[in-house]
């Protein structure tokens, strides 16, 4: 092997991720003996290109998949090398040049269909002063420094009830969109969350990881003494009757394996220093979920960045939107037109964008989403004769766990406990 082995590298919160060539050949890559030649590769192609790293850990990738990790010491002079034994799932770190937005071309129609009904949900969480914002609650994090790593879940510090009895002993208090207060057990009405909130085809682990934060984020309600509603004020409730209005013929099927999620997690939450954590969640990532900060100024260490490459192959991915001169200048109150300018001034570093200028005002991402209607911060935007054609990555404000990478973790294999694990960073799951 030569030097030449690398095509190209990212690095993503002091990982190194170095793309290895596909012509390359690579058959001695797993062999220990040749671990020094491979440091030592490395070494030289961080130094001939420059590249400002003073991290330890360098991810060897090859077309979307995880080869193995080298850990390079503080003097770079001795290495820990894993094989790809550890590392038995695919991993894809989206690599995209990011475009800047000044176009006058039209792009093609993106076509796409959408698998599943999305829900989005509103959330106004006080203990993080967090703005009201809509949202597709999707929640979860653990940092892409632990992604190779996945494997190792929290330890839980009760086991998960066998009991086919789901009452919790818990009542919650529910305003109905009609005005009308229900009361019910905690456990009985997160089967109406989970149905109502994650689509119920999707596999048995991430609706595990859904209840456990729907639970979660109902205490965390409660402990605030804030009203429960069934609509996106809080979390979305749909009853029995509602159900089978949606599900029809798969009502019995799908009620079941909601309930079989919710009952093999029962009482089970998410504490960070021993306190619920705000478990937020969205639809869909762009690859990558965003920091806390980003989005409502607050700084949550759990609710930082994380890859979330399952994201990118799902029909929830991408989408175009087109709007009209008119409905722009009217929602940003400027004067827009063919003749005018949309440049993006920064991303952050999930891609998302955090400053934009239209014309000679400039925007939060956070703002263009909600003022458009954009079903994400991650944008690309063409400017056309009667409008703008707006190409975006991901589904919902990002923060959190995602419910299609939830969706794709467990298609590939992860736990519920992996999922929630991954996504949201440093907890541990504990009985309520």
């Amino acid at each position: 092997m030569v030097i030449s082995m690398f095509s190209n590298y990212k690095i993503i919160n002091d990982v190194l991720y170095l793309y290895v060539d596909d012509k390359c050949e690579i058959g001695s890559l797993f062999n220990r003996e040749k671990q020094v030649s491979i440091s030592k590769k490395i070494r030289n192609y961080i130094k001939e290109h420059k590249i400002n790293f003073n991290g330890t850990k360098v991810v060897l990738l090859l077309s979307g998949l995880l080869l193995g990790t080298i850990y390079l010491n503080n003097d770079l002079k001795k290495e820990d090398y894993k094989t790809n034994e550890e590392y038995k799932y695919v991993v894809n770190v989206v690599d995209r040049n990011i475009p800047k937005i000044r176009v006058k071309e039209k792009i093609d129609e993106v076509k796409s269909n959408v698998e599943n009904k999305e829900f989005d949900v509103k959330e106004e969480n006080n203990n993080l002063n967090i703005k009201k914002e809509q949202m597709n609650i999707d929640k979860s994090t653990q940092n892409s420094n632990n992604l190779a790593n996945i494997n190792d879940t929290s330890i839980l510090d009760n086991n998960i009830s066998n009991s086919n009895n789901i009452s919790s002993g818990i009542l919650i208090k529910l305003r109905r969109s009609n005005g009308e207060i229900t009361e019910m057990d905690l456990e009985e009405y997160l089967v109406g969350v989970v149905a109502a909130e994650m689509p119920a085809s999707f596999n048995i682990e991430a609706l595990k990881a859904q209840s456990v934060v729907a639970r979660t984020y109902t205490l965390k309600l409660l402990e605030s003494n804030r009203e429960i509603t069934d609509d996106v004020k809080t979390q979305v409730y749909k009853s029995n009757n509602e159900l089978q209005n949606m599900w029809g013929s798969n009502y019995n099927n799908y009620y079941q394996k909601v309930k079989n999620a919710v009952e093999q997690t029962k009482g089970l939450v998410i504490k960070y220093n021993g306190s619920l954590i705000d478990a937020v969640y969205h639809s869909t990532s762009n690859g990558y979920t965003e920091d806390a900060i980003n989005v409502w100024g607050n700084n949550i260490p759990y609710l930082k960045t994380v890859t979330s490459p399952w994201d990118t192959s799902s029909t929830s991915y991408l989408r175009n939107t087109n709007i009209g001169f008119d409905v722009i200048s009217n929602a940003l109150k400027i004067n827009f037109d063919s003749s005018s300018t949309i440049d993006v001034i920064s991303r952050d570093d999930s891609n998302k964008i955090l400053k934009v200028r239209f014309n000679d005002k400039e925007y939060s991402g956070v703002e263009i989403r909600n003022l458009l209607g954009l079903r994400s911060t991650d944008f690309d935007a063409v400017i056309l004769e009667n409008g703008v054609n707006f190409t975006t990555r991901g589904y919902g404000h990002g923060v959190g766990m995602s419910q299609y990478g939830a969706n794709g973790m467990a298609k590939s294999g992860y736990s519920f406990e992996q999922i929630l694990n991954h996504y949201y960073l440093g907890i541990k799951i504990v009985k309520a």
